[in-house]
């Protein structure tokens, strides 16, 4: 009979300790979910730049939105040897999704809006980070906004994406140097 007293007693210290627990973890929901919680976004150029802080958490004034910096103002923070490529957005060089870069931007329409490219696919750079390639493109500025894949980890091969298949072709694969921002 002590047993079987030992045992309840066990069991029930287990059960309350469950419910404690799961009372506790629906009142951490229930205060995280009615949080205001925001953030901004605020389009620089072609880039749209998220900020939050605790002071948009909270609903307090915020401060001022801090986007990239601009390459042609600042020295590169790395320049690197890279082996570059160029793709296009066909089905046989990307997913099932051509137009659309591992970040979700999409090449095809801002191309259609701009006239012009400027996203580059690396494995080795944070999305979002600004190259130049200065001895083929001057000073235009590309962004890393796709994935190339898997099999490219652990190179600095970068992949060049151009709207025209014909000038994929002529571009081949090239040595270049890469300022990185």
């Amino acid at each position: 009979m002590i047993i079987y007293m030992k045992l309840l007693k066990k069991k029930i210290n287990k059960h309350l300790f469950e419910a404690i627990t799961a009372v506790f973890l629906i009142l951490c929901l229930t205060i995280t979910m009615g949080s205001p919680q925001t953030a901004r976004a605020e389009s620089k150029g072609e880039m749209m730049v998220f900020s939050t802080s605790l002071s948009t958490l909270f609903s307090f004034e915020s401060e001022p939105v801090v986007g990239f910096p601009e390459s042609d103002d600042k020295e590169p923070k790395r320049v690197v040897t890279a082996i570059t490529t160029a793709y296009n957005s066909l089905v046989g060089q990307t997913d099932s999704t051509p137009c659309i870069t591992a970040n979700g931007f999409d090449l095809c329409e801002f191309y259609e809006e701009n006239g012009f490219g400027n996203t580059v696919a690396a494995n080795f750079l944070a999305l979002g980070t600004q190259v130049r390639f200065p001895d083929l493109y001057g000073d235009k500025v590309f962004v890393v906004r796709d994935r190339m894949n898997a099999k490219y980890n652990g190179t600095t091969r970068v992949d060049i994406w151009m709207n025209d298949y014909g000038e994929a072709r002529i571009h081949g694969a090239k040595r270049l140097k890469m300022e990185i921002f």
